[in-house]
Protein backbone atom coordinates (compact mmCIF):
# COMPACT_ATOMS: atom_id res chain seq x y z
CA UNK A 1 0.00 0.00 0.00
CA UNK A 2 2.80 2.58 1.00
CA UNK A 3 4.72 1.83 -2.43
CA UNK A 4 1.66 2.24 -4.44
CA UNK A 5 0.90 5.79 -2.71
CA UNK A 6 4.42 6.62 -3.09
CA UNK A 7 4.44 5.84 -6.52
CA UNK A 8 1.23 8.36 -7.33
CA UNK A 9 3.27 11.04 -5.29
CA UNK A 10 5.97 10.90 -7.50
CA UNK A 11 3.90 10.59 -10.75
CA UNK A 12 2.34 13.62 -9.60
CA UNK A 13 5.35 15.49 -8.53
CA UNK A 14 6.64 14.43 -12.31
CA UNK A 15 3.10 15.47 -14.34
CA UNK A 16 4.52 18.88 -15.22
CA UNK A 17 7.75 17.81 -16.49
CA UNK A 18 5.91 15.47 -18.94
CA UNK A 19 3.76 18.08 -20.35
CA UNK A 20 5.33 19.95 -23.16
CA UNK A 21 6.92 23.02 -23.26
CA UNK A 22 5.96 25.72 -25.52
CA UNK A 23 8.86 25.52 -28.20
CA UNK A 24 7.46 29.21 -28.98
CA UNK A 25 4.96 31.93 -27.69
CA UNK A 26 3.48 34.70 -30.24
CA UNK A 27 1.81 37.45 -28.40
CA UNK A 28 -0.61 39.95 -29.71
CA UNK A 29 -0.71 43.24 -28.84
CA UNK A 30 -4.26 42.50 -27.88
CA UNK A 31 -3.03 40.14 -25.13
CA UNK A 32 -3.75 37.23 -27.15
CA UNK A 33 -1.11 34.41 -26.85
CA UNK A 34 -0.56 31.52 -29.30
CA UNK A 35 1.81 28.56 -27.89
CA UNK A 36 3.62 26.23 -29.95
CA UNK A 37 4.83 23.10 -28.75
CA UNK A 38 7.70 21.90 -30.82
CA UNK A 39 5.12 18.85 -32.42
CA UNK A 40 2.44 21.88 -33.02
CA UNK A 41 5.80 23.58 -34.87
CA UNK A 42 6.67 20.69 -36.63
CA UNK A 43 3.20 20.00 -38.19
CA UNK A 44 2.85 23.78 -39.55
CA UNK A 45 3.93 23.76 -42.96
CA UNK A 46 7.90 23.53 -43.30
CA UNK A 47 10.49 25.35 -45.69
CA UNK A 48 14.40 25.08 -46.68
CA UNK A 49 16.62 27.40 -47.12
CA UNK A 50 20.14 27.15 -47.87
CA UNK A 51 22.31 30.48 -47.36
CA UNK A 52 25.27 31.81 -45.59
CA UNK A 53 25.42 33.92 -42.15
CA UNK A 54 28.03 35.93 -40.63
CA UNK A 55 28.21 33.55 -37.60
CA UNK A 56 29.06 30.03 -39.72
CA UNK A 57 31.11 28.53 -41.93
CA UNK A 58 29.87 28.06 -45.35
CA UNK A 59 26.26 27.21 -46.79
CA UNK A 60 24.00 25.54 -44.01
CA UNK A 61 20.12 24.09 -44.71
CA UNK A 62 17.98 25.45 -42.55
CA UNK A 63 14.17 24.42 -41.88
CA UNK A 64 11.49 25.87 -40.23
CA UNK A 65 8.44 27.88 -40.85
CA UNK A 66 8.22 30.86 -42.62
CA UNK A 67 7.82 33.86 -40.57
CA UNK A 68 4.88 35.28 -42.63
CA UNK A 69 2.86 31.70 -41.93
CA UNK A 70 3.30 32.12 -38.20
CA UNK A 71 2.11 36.01 -37.88
CA UNK A 72 -1.01 34.68 -40.42
CA UNK A 73 -1.31 31.60 -37.88
CA UNK A 74 -1.42 33.97 -34.95
CA UNK A 75 -3.70 36.32 -37.02
CA UNK A 76 -1.10 39.51 -36.15
CA UNK A 77 -1.36 42.86 -38.60
CA UNK A 78 1.01 44.75 -37.07
CA UNK A 79 3.89 45.98 -39.11
CA UNK A 80 6.40 44.84 -36.94
CA UNK A 81 6.99 41.84 -34.56
CA UNK A 82 9.91 41.67 -31.84
CA UNK A 83 11.88 38.59 -31.84
CA UNK A 84 12.92 37.82 -28.18
CA UNK A 85 15.75 35.36 -27.26
CA UNK A 86 16.23 33.52 -24.28
CA UNK A 87 18.98 35.79 -22.74
CA UNK A 88 15.85 38.76 -23.32
CA UNK A 89 17.67 40.07 -26.62
CA UNK A 90 14.79 41.19 -28.89
CA UNK A 91 14.81 42.96 -32.36
CA UNK A 92 11.92 44.56 -34.14
CA UNK A 93 11.22 42.25 -37.60
CA UNK A 94 8.80 45.00 -40.11
CA UNK A 95 6.17 42.29 -41.48
CA UNK A 96 7.34 43.91 -44.82
CA UNK A 97 10.58 42.04 -44.10
CA UNK A 98 8.56 38.61 -44.12
CA UNK A 99 5.86 39.60 -46.39
CA UNK A 100 8.65 40.14 -49.41
CA UNK A 101 11.70 37.52 -48.23
CA UNK A 102 11.16 33.79 -47.20
CA UNK A 103 12.29 34.89 -43.28
CA UNK A 104 12.35 32.30 -41.65
CA UNK A 105 12.01 30.86 -38.27
CA UNK A 106 14.33 27.83 -38.54
CA UNK A 107 14.06 24.59 -35.83
CA UNK A 108 16.92 22.91 -38.03
CA UNK A 109 20.03 23.01 -40.10
CA UNK A 110 22.02 20.40 -41.86
CA UNK A 111 18.57 17.89 -40.78
CA UNK A 112 19.51 18.64 -37.23
CA UNK A 113 17.75 20.05 -34.46
CA UNK A 114 18.92 23.34 -33.54
CA UNK A 115 20.22 23.33 -29.84
CA UNK A 116 20.70 25.88 -27.23
CA UNK A 117 24.47 25.34 -27.91
CA UNK A 118 24.04 25.83 -31.58
CA UNK A 119 21.77 29.25 -31.97
CA UNK A 120 18.34 26.88 -30.75
CA UNK A 121 15.95 26.28 -30.27
CA UNK A 122 14.82 28.64 -33.33
CA UNK A 123 16.63 31.45 -35.14
CA UNK A 124 15.36 34.12 -37.05
CA UNK A 125 17.03 33.26 -40.86
CA UNK A 126 17.11 36.03 -43.34
CA UNK A 127 17.94 34.05 -46.43
CA UNK A 128 21.35 36.66 -47.53
CA UNK A 129 22.55 33.86 -50.35
CA UNK A 130 19.78 34.65 -52.53
CA UNK A 131 19.44 37.71 -51.95
CA UNK A 132 22.68 40.10 -51.62
CA UNK A 133 20.47 42.95 -50.64
CA UNK A 134 19.53 41.36 -47.44
CA UNK A 135 23.67 40.89 -46.54
CA UNK A 136 24.02 43.87 -44.33
CA UNK A 137 23.98 44.94 -40.57
CA UNK A 138 20.70 45.93 -40.61
CA UNK A 139 19.46 42.14 -41.55
CA UNK A 140 21.95 40.52 -39.60
CA UNK A 141 20.29 42.39 -36.36
CA UNK A 142 17.22 40.76 -37.26
CA UNK A 143 18.33 36.94 -37.45
CA UNK A 144 17.91 36.38 -33.73
CA UNK A 145 19.17 33.45 -32.19
CA UNK A 146 17.81 30.97 -29.30
CA UNK A 147 14.15 32.79 -30.22
CA UNK A 148 11.63 31.97 -27.39
CA UNK A 149 8.93 34.28 -28.39
CA UNK A 150 7.28 37.02 -31.39
CA UNK A 151 6.06 39.81 -29.83
CA UNK A 152 3.27 42.18 -31.86
CA UNK A 153 3.95 45.78 -30.95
Amino acid sequence: MRTRHAFWIGLLLLAPSLRAEPLLTIEAGTGGVLSLTREQFTALPQHRLSTKTPWTEGMHAYQGVLLRDLLNQAGLKTPEVWAVALNDYAASIPREDADRYPVLVAAEQDGAALTVRNKGPLWIIYPLSDFPELDQERYHSRMVWQVKRLEAR
